[in-house]
């Protein structure tokens, strides 16, 4: 029988904080779910902790165990394949989200005919909580409206997607790749007729040193060959929105690699990420919606030996 919402969860080694991540979505005020966990290869006890989660509460919780660890891409696209309900949402397993979260996004999809909700969400350091307000827009697509490709941040978890337009337009996740995330928020977005934003039910996404969305080394080269596959999808659409979607991602893993000590990295991928965008458009620089932010971004990013004196200099204050 068909459920509402299926939320997945993938878990690698986060035995530390999947309790209260199951335990805010067994909570939730919408009761007809499934909740997919799937353990990719963990060593530590995460699986038992999901499996006595299943045990507890058989009626919404499947647990399923990879025998090695697969990636988060190819895990997610494991509970797709699983997936039952009407659409689908996206939860890490050191994550949680509110109680109401999934209610008010289902019925706020129901209600307006939507193919994608999004919103906005909480950053949860050790010592605080930080909201992040993601630009509110009205109900519309991105052919109509091309602004929405600058609007919505490209991660899953804070989204639910029609589950019928994943499968009629076989949207999967990256799997070799980091960055998965954006490829399958970005086709979703080509494909979907109607995509709204809702100010209400938010997903809490937990800051941890160290993590593999904090760390930057070699595979932050990944961001071009990602850059590449919507690029590609999206070739009939090129203009100034989507030439400035690049703009934004890359020159925001250049600002990035302020984290990253080894100088020769850094300095190749800041070299990489502006011989990708001159290969776009030598005059990248000119897109109007570049040109509308704020001068200190728009004079760092511009500049290649500023950028990458910032970033040294930030480096060494951190020591």
């Amino acid at each position: 029988m068909m459920k509402r919402v299926s939320i997945i969860v993938p878990v690698y080694n986060k035995e530390e904080y999947l309790e209260q991540c199951l335990e805010s979505l067994v909570g939730q005020t919408l009761t007809d779910i499934e909740i997919i966990v799937i353990d990719d290869g963990s060593r530590d006890r995460s699986y038992e902790i999901a499996s006595c989660y299943q045990k507890k509460y058989s009626d919404k919780i499947r647990v399923y165990k990879n025998d090695k660890n697969s990636g988060i891409g190819k895990t997610r696209n494991y509970g797709l394949s699983l997936a039952q309900g009407e659409y689908v949402g996206f939860v890490d397993s050191d994550d949680y989200v509110e109680a109401t979260m999934y209610q008010q996004y289902y019925e706020f999809a129901k209600k307006n005919t939507l193919d994608i909700v999004t919103g906005h969400y909480m950053k949860i350091y050790s010592n605080k909580q930080e909201r992040v307000n993601t630009p509110y827009f009205a109900i519309g697509n991105v052919h109509s409206r091309p602004q929405i490709l600058n609007w919505i941040d490209y991660g899953p978890c804070n989204k639910i997607f029609s589950m019928k337009m994943l499968r009629e337009h076989r949207i999967l996740f990256e799997e070799d790749l980091k960055y998965e995330d954006m490829p399958f928020v970005a086709k979703g977005l080509y494909h979907a007729s109607r995509i709204g934003h809702i100010d209400q039910g938010y997903y809490c996404y937990r800051i941890i040193k160290n993590s593999e969305t904090t760390t930057i080394d070699e595979r932050v080269f990944d961001m071009f060959q990602i850059m590449n596959i919507v690029n590609s999808y999206y070739k009939n659409e090129w203009g100034p929105e989507l030439e400035f979607l690049n703009i934004n991602q890359i020159t925001r893993y250049m600002l990035q690699q302020r984290y990253q000590k080894d100088a020769r990295l850094r300095n190749r991928f800041i070299e990489y990420g502006y011989a990708y965008l001159d290969h776009l458009n030598r005059n990248w620089r000119q897109n109007p919606y570049f040109k509308s932010t704020s001068f200190l971004k728009k004079f760092v990013k511009s500049r290649r030996n500023m950028l990458k004196w910032y970033c040294a200099i930030y480096v060494n204050l951190c020591r």
